[in-house]
């Protein structure tokens, strides 16, 4: 599937995917990826997927409801690694469905291609978790023509030219991104952007568990928002937004194969699932009991809920 959803966002809403590569293709292997560990390390943009069917596919999406807050690329790999970046961002915004959402860990923005396809997007949501080469490599683990300094004067120049929203996210892993040196690292690295909004992330959703990729604690959020200035926020958790109509149809009929569908793009709970695909909570318990005994899916406990 090269359209999936629409899934819920803790950052956006109810989001419509578009999923441009095959799983797992990225110039990134991040320790914290919800996706898993990098199959094709690559950092030379290609055509994985004709424009015509990514647009067929995202047409049929939309007519079968229900209407998303966003149209996001994203999914299985880097989205700016999709040669025809350009035009199918040009031919999206035709359609004038929702905004036009594009995320990026921001490893290929120094290209200018890359740049003047990006421009095209409504909100442009690029990461920059590191202030320094050492932490960047430990945490993002970026492809060998990635350097981080290159990295981050394109991400400078694309922000400073954006036309759109900026929305830049911080990912802070525990151990890792998180004590005053690396977060002091970080702000001095944020001075010379542009952004609307910074939104400072920590994992929550389970990444590969041998990866050690772990959320850090209140302390560090709560440094993190001093040092970051007063556009930083902590991102909280999934709620679907008042105005999206609460009656709207929705897309499935074959919920099994939805849910699994969803899962395997990231996981969810029980309520985000409900709240995505307008299902009775009892429903999607029932889905889950069946998913799970068929060895489709596992539930994974953190703290608070169960993913």
């Amino acid at each position: 599937m090269r359209v999936y959803g629409p899934v819920p966002s803790r950052r956006f809403g109810l989001s419509l995917g578009i999923d441009l590569l095959p799983r797992k293709t990225c110039p990134f292997d991040c320790l914290y990826c919800q996706v898993g560990p990098t199959s094709a390390l690559i950092a030379e943009p290609a055509e994985f997927f004709p424009v015509d069917e990514v647009m067929a596919d995202v047409e049929a999406a939309l007519a079968q409801g229900p209407r998303p807050d966003v149209i996001t690329l994203a999914g299985s790999g880097e989205p700016t690694l999709y040669a025809p970046l350009e035009e199918l961002l040009t031919r999206l915004r035709r359609l004038k469905a929702a905004p036009i959402l594009l995320i990026t860990n921001s490893s290929l923005l120094w290209r200018k291609d890359v740049a003047r396809a990006v421009r095209i997007a409504d909100i442009l949501a690029p990461s920059l978790d590191a202030g320094d080469e050492e932490t960047y490599l430990r945490l993002n683990r970026p492809h060998p023509t990635c350097g981080f300094e290159r990295m981050y004067a394109g991400l400078a120049e694309v922000t400073l030219d954006h036309p759109g929203e900026i929305r830049l996210e911080v990912m802070l892993v525990r151990g890792v991104n998180d004590s005053p040196k690396s977060l002091g690292a970080i702000a001095t690295r944020l001075a010379g952007l542009w952004f609307d909004v910074l939104e400072i992330n920590t994992p929550v959703r389970p990444p590969m568990p041998e990866r050690g990729a772990l959320p850090c604690d209140e302390e560090a959020l709560e440094r993190a928002l001093l040092l970051f200035g007063p556009k930083a926020r902590a991102i909280g958790a999934f709620a679907r937004k008042t105005a999206q109509e609460p009656s709207a149809p929705r897309r499935f009929t074959d919920d099994d194969k939805n849910v699994r569908e969803m899962l395997a793009r990231r996981p969810c709970t029980a309520e985000d699932i409900s709240a995505s695909l307008s299902l009775p909570p009892e429903h999607v318990q029932d889905v889950l009991r069946r998913l799970e005994s068929a060895g489709f899916v596992e539930p994974q406990a953190t703290e608070s809920v169960t993913y």
